[in-house]
């Protein structure tokens, strides 16, 4: 009735890999244990003994699952069902827009999806997901060219919905890595000499202390001024003014972020607090509950800037950010030490800290160069 289920792989990583068997001399292909409800996915795995084990487990599973007497019937009905274009990208779109993304990520992608899907013909919307030609992908995105940034950053907005139907096992790859890229010119957040430090910080101090404390805090604690500074509460704050404590959901990062706050920022914080008790009072906004607008801090560092450009204390590409990046480029030059950059950043990875140094005209090749072991041969 049924032939022992067999797989079939390669070498390739790239290349997708399944079993198969013959059930009523009718041959069925399996990539994944979707259909026995379990979570199984070779062709997820990062490597190829990854993959093997991953494989001769699904093997084994649907070996039992047909000598238990599953029928693989009902796979026939799934098969011949059509993705259509439209609904499967609607459909992800609604899975991400109910996730705990970043709202800033749900607009990408929301942006992107309406773009796209009016961009589609309506005859192609109709079609299988697999029918899709990338020439049209191509060309929506090539209306992005604009600049690289803005292209690159349409292009990785859509690669995830198409990174989403290879993991659902609607298409084998992603067309978007066959679609060209653009060299993305960085915008430079240039940092700040100890002398201009001083100088902005006094007159921010004296003409805008929002801006200000935010600034401080930017610089102080390492902490992003857009979104985590400006929704700091008094409960996120411990009560001696020593540590700043953010939840997954409120940094960047999405894991717990423990902040050490330094002495200056710590009496600071006390004066501007002094006297409030109610745990859920927004720092810069001083009532409960509320934050300003998420525009607030950029709109208050424009008129600023104005400012201070006219009185010739601050630089062309010096901004709000630029007190993150001369603490990051400070703390490097103190400790040398690329690891405790990455701890306090809570970058991923040490390449993602290392870019990012790389990215402030820190560190380059030749600075590697130096950390590469010696051998003095006799």
């Amino acid at each position: 009735m049924f032939t022992p289920p067999q797989i079939s792989t390669n070498n390739d990583i790239n290349s997708r890999s399944c079993i198969f068997f013959y059930y009523d001399r009718k041959r069925y292909k399996i990539y994944n244990g979707n259909k026995l409800n379990l979570p199984i996915f070779p062709n997820h795995a990062k490597t190829i003994k990854e993959r093997n084990k991953l494989l001769n487990k699904l093997q084994q599973e649907f070996h039992n699952a047909l000598l238990q007497g599953w029928t693989p019937l009902e796979i026939d009905k799934e098969v011949v069902q059509i993705k259509f274009v439209k609904e499967t990208f609607q459909n992800i779109l609604v899975e991400k827009l109910n996730s705990p993304y970043s709202k800033f990520y749900k607009r990408d992608l929301k942006k992107v999806c309406e773009q796209f899907l009016a961009f589609i013909p309506e005859a192609l919307l109709i079609r299988d997901i697999k029918d899709l030609p990338l020439e049209v992908i191509e060309k929506f995105l090539n209306q992005f060219k604009t600049s690289g940034r803005n292209y690159m950053n349409k292009r990785r907005s859509l690669s995830i919905f198409f990174s989403e139907l290879v993991r659902k096992d609607y298409l084998g790859k992603n067309p978007i890595t066959k679609t060209s890229k653009q060299k993305i010119k960085a915008k430079l957040h240039e940092v700040y000499s100890e002398e201009e430090l001083n100088i902005i910080l006094g007159f921010l101090k004296k003409n805008n202390y929002n801006l200000y404390l935010c600034a401080l805090i930017t610089y102080g604690c390492l902490l992003r001024p857009h979104q985590e500074v400006r929704q700091l509460k008094l409960k996120h704050i411990n009560s001696d003014f020593t540590q700043i404590q953010l939840s997954g959901a409120e940094n960047k990062s999405g894991k717990i972020r423990t902040v050490h706050i330094p002495s200056y920022l710590s009496e600071e914080l006390k004066n501007h607090l002094y006297g409030i008790e109610d745990l859920d009072t927004n720092i810069f906004t001083l009532t409960s509950g509320d934050s300003f607008n998420d525009d607030y801090f950029k709109t208050q560092w424009s008129r600023a800037k104005l400012q201070m450009t006219k009185l010739g204390i601050i630089q062309q590409n010096q901004t709000l950010y630029s007190f993150r990046h001369t603490a990051v480029v400070n703390v490097y030059r103190k400790t040398k030490d690329l690891h405790i950059v990455q701890q306090l950043l809570q970058h991923s990875n040490m390449m993602v800290t290392l870019n990012y140094l790389r990215g402030l005209g820190e560190t380059n090749n030749e600075d590697l160069k130096e950390m590469m072991p010696e051998l003095n041969l006799t």
